[in-house]
């Protein structure tokens, strides 16, 4: 009887458990689908009084507004978006992992202010490094280009991936890296076939969070570019938002648009992004 009390127990608090699961999942995720069905619905519907919670009828005309019109480049931005984020993602890997490994296997001897300097660079806003950026690529040429948006992004994604990155490779065995230098590898050979490899998990989550961060970044591009062609996604929002304040239907459409990248990244790369944060965690 009491081994059937407990097992009867045990289901319970894994019902409310999972109760509990949904219903945070459904808090957390109602503004994005509320998000959604706004852009599919007219104007006069998203100010009803009661809100309707399922769309009278879909109307794509949001989705059409911002692909023509004063919004015709909306796929333009989308490209551009892809291009900074993207080039900021391997150029933050091609510095970052190197950096990382080398902070993690070898006593620098100004080790603890170097990662001191890591760390600032995430609890220091972003506009205070704007002005020295803008002096120093207004000096080189660099401004209102797509390098100006990718180095800026980078600023901030290099430190956060080498905080990251660190970990692992602290925590991988050297015993390995003694094995492969006694069967004639060196330093750049055993880093590129034993350590990159193994920590792949960590790489994976610096990339995936470092184009994420460059996606949505704002106050870089407004900073930075200023010609229409050149402009990211995130800064077609801003602009939309300032020009047609009123037109919500069309806003919720544009920021789906944007949000559907990294709703996909997710939903698709679930499985790596949380072994990777886990096995991060557990590292630390």
């Amino acid at each position: 009887m009491g081994r059937n009390k407990y097992k009867m127990v045990k289901k319970r608090k894994e019902y409310l458990y999972n109760i509990i699961a949904l219903i945070v999942t459904g808090v957390l995720l109602f503004p994005l689908y509320w998000m959604i069905i706004s852009s599919l619905k007219n104007t006069g519907e998203i100010f009803a009084s009661p809100p309707t919670i399922f769309p009278r009828a879909l109307y794509f005309d949001a989705y059409k507004g911002a692909f023509s019109g004063a919004n015709s480049g909306l796929l333009r931005y989308f490209l551009n978006s892809v291009i900074i984020a993207g080039f900021t993602m391997i150029l933050t890997l091609i510095l970052a992992v190197p950096a990382a490994y080398g902070l993690a296997r070898y006593r620098l001897r100004f080790f603890n202010l170097i990662l001191f300097i890591f760390l600032m660079t995430q609890m220091l806003p972003s506009s205070l490094i704007l002005t020295p950026l803008f002096i120093s690529f207004s000096k080189i040429n660099i401004l209102n280009t797509y390098l100006a948006a990718i180095l800026a992004d980078a600023t901030i994604t290099i430190p956060f991936a080498v905080i990251i990155l660190r970990t692992y490779f602290l925590n991988f065995p050297k015993e390995l890296e003694d094995s492969a230098r006694i069967d004639g590898c060196n330093i750049f050979t055993t880093f590129i076939k034993i350590a990159v490899p193994i920590t792949y998990p960590g790489i994976f989550v610096s990339a995936a969070i470092s184009f994420l961060m460059a996606w949505g970044d704002l106050i870089f591009a407004l900073t930075f570019i200023n010609d229409d062609i050149l402009k990211p996604i995130s800064l077609s929002l801003y602009n939309t938002m300032t020009e047609t304040g009123t037109e919500w239907n069309r806003l919720m459409a544009c920021s789906t648009v944007i949000v559907l990248p990294v709703l996909l990244m997710f939903i698709f790369l679930q499985k790596y992004l949380v072994s990777g944060l886990t096995a991060g965690a557990l590292k630390g």
